[in-house]
């Protein structure tokens, strides 16, 4: 009994890599810009749909979401992209960080160009809040504007 518990304490006391999703690397060029936190990235000859973490930029229809969506088109355009991985959602869309051939974060870019939110629901990364703090301090991009509505409250009232 002695060495039943043991066991089980020792087995409560392992890391539990399992609770994690590992990270991969994909690398490929952008071949379809959906709108200002997504697109398509062709590897090879796979496509996969990548989702820019821990930001959410403006939806198609809303105020930016054009010019959010061009901004990413920009910031990929003839780009060699390293996306690294770290989810996928429910939507199948590969969640990444996103690194041009020059090591510009797309995320924090677009962040930073005041086209997107620090998506704070899903991300507590202080390099992305700061990057959201001096865009409203500057009022770059969308904070300009004295209404701007966060996407996901934008969402909320179109759903009824």
């Amino acid at each position: 009994m002695k060495y039943m518990r043991f066991v089980v304490v020792f087995l409560l006391l392992l890391p539990l890599p399992a609770l994690t999703a590992p990270s991969y690397t994909l690398t490929g060029k952008a071949v379809r810009i959906v709108d200002g936190d997504t697109f398509d990235l062709l590897v090879d000859k796979t496509t996969y749909r990548i989702r820019l973490a821990g930001i959410d930029a403006p939806e198609k229809g809303q105020d930016f979401g054009n010019a959010s969506k061009q901004l990413l088109g920009t910031l990929c355009k003839d780009e060699l992209l390293t996306v690294v991985v770290t989810d996928t959602d429910r939507n199948k869309r590969k969640i990444a960080e996103v690194y041009t051939s020059k090591k510009v974060w797309i995320n924090k870019e677009m962040i930073a160009k005041g086209m997107a939110w620090h998506f704070v629901k899903y991300s507590a990364n202080k390099e992305l809040a700061a990057a959201e703090q001096q865009a409203r301090k500057n009022k770059v991009g969308l904070w300009n504007a004295s209404n701007a509505v966060a996407p996901w409250e934008w969402r909320k009232k179109r759903r009824g």
